[in-house]
């Protein structure tokens, strides 16, 4: 029953078990290997003190590390329960994990839960990375085993009864408050295994599907990404997985894609969108990228005379690239080299021209135009703008004083 070509004798596993036939069923077939348990109580139903006497009874007998967590529904009425029930229990798992120093996480999911939840995402006409459920997944840095997705939930109630296990079934598994639940016990349990065969089929054919599209999509996936060179049709998968990699996939809406499809082929140039708290995504041109919000931080330094000099943000040399360079007179000091600032002008060569503007004809990216280094004189006068513009009367090929970025 148990998939063993997933495990190794070697290594250690974290089992999360409830109490119910199926992870019962696991740590049995698991006793042997090194491993340790997690338990979860929510106190969501009268007899959980059952669930737990079930799975501490059985690590005591066979000395297994037992680990507890016990939440009340003022810890999870926050929001939607199973979602939050289960980013409760993920946490709890992440601590024992890293406390024991675990190299997976193994869980009793198996294949009528398989079947439910391809059932659902058809319900839901979604489109996920993988239908189903996969044998070996990530989350929160654990490496995820489930290593019984072959075998029915009746196969492994068989099992226990057949090896005199103690389980507990979860009563409220049989009720129809919850979405996998009324699936389950007002549909699937209508199918028969032929329905449920085909169930199955449809999710390995989507699934083979999706596997020769991702191998599309990653000949794409480079930060910053060209989005020109994007086909159409794969455009939207890859706007997918380039957000999976930054922000939760629950966060990622179909909308939220098309938004960003109209916003990178309008006539702007440069785009700066939040699609997060704590990111945004960013279009500089043909390139687009995502990154976290940066606020803006000003800087000013004094330059009292000619000096080398080196700061976060630039530094001055005697000597340096031509556009980077200055002849600059005793009367000039002290000069002041900062950031760009709203309503920044420069005389040049060409009129009088917006620093903004300069920065976008050179088409230097918004995050870059943030920190570059504008050098004036004592009256305020703008110089410089290294490597992009200079003032009319400092046009000397004979610079002395060079600001690099």
């Amino acid at each position: 029953m148990l998939n063993t070509s997933l495990l190794d004798k070697k290594k250690k596993y974290l089992l999360g078990v409830s109490g119910g036939p199926d992870s019962m069923a696991l740590l049995d077939m698991m006793h042997e290997y090194s491993i340790c348990v997690a338990h979860v109580n929510y106190n969501l139903r009268d007899d959980t003190e059952e669930d737990y006497k079930v799975v501490h009874d059985y690590c005591i007998a066979h000395s297994i590390p037992f680990y507890y967590k016990e939440f009340t529904p003022d810890d999870y009425m926050r929001g939607n329960f199973q979602s939050v029930a289960r980013d409760m229990r993920y946490a709890f798992y992440q601590e024992v994990y890293k406390t024991e120093q675990c190299d997976a996480l193994c869980l009793g999911h198996q294949k009528d839960d398989v079947i439910e939840t391809i059932y659902m995402h058809l319900e839901r006409d979604s489109h996920p990375d993988y239908l189903g459920i996969q044998e070996v997944s990530h989350r929160l840095g654990m490496t995820i085993i489930r290593p019984l997705l072959h075998v029915t939930k009746q196969n492994l109630r068989d099992y226990c009864d057949d090896h005199h296990i103690s389980f507990h079934d979860d009563y409220t598994n049989f009720q129809t408050e919850f979405t996998r639940d009324r699936i389950r016990n007002t549909i699937l349990n209508q199918y028969t295994d032929s329905q449920k065969e085909e169930l199955l089929k449809k999710g390995e054919e989507y699934n083979k599907k999706q596997a020769i599209k991702k191998q599309e999509v990653d000949k794409f996936l480079t930060e910053p990404l060209d989005y020109t060179l994007v086909p159409k049709e794969l455009l939207p998968d890859v706007l997918y997985a380039l957000l999976k990699k930054h922000i939760e996939v629950s966060k990622i809406s179909h909308h939220l894609i098309d938004e960003i499809i109209h916003q990178i082929q309008s006539s702007k140039p440069n785009i700066q969108m939040p699609i997060g708290v704590n990111e945004e995504f960013i279009k500089e041109y043909n390139n687009v990228y995502i990154r976290k919000s940066i606020k803006q931080v000003d800087y000013t330094y004094r330059i009292d005379h000619r000096q080398n000099f080196d700061c976060p943000y630039f530094k001055i040399r005697a000597q340096g690239e031509l556009n980077d360079g200055i002849p600059v007179k005793d009367e000039d000091f002290p000069l002041t080299i900062r950031n760009m600032r709203p309503g920044d002008r420069m005389e040049t060569a060409g009129g009088t021209k917006k620093v903004s503007r300069l920065f976008i004809n050179a088409k230097i990216p918004s995050p870059l135009r943030r920190y570059w280094p504008v050098v004036l004189d004592c009256r305020g006068n703008i110089l410089l703008v290294p490597g992009i513009a200079k003032n009319k009367e400092y046009l000397s090929i004979n610079p002395d004083l060079f600001v690099i970025k």
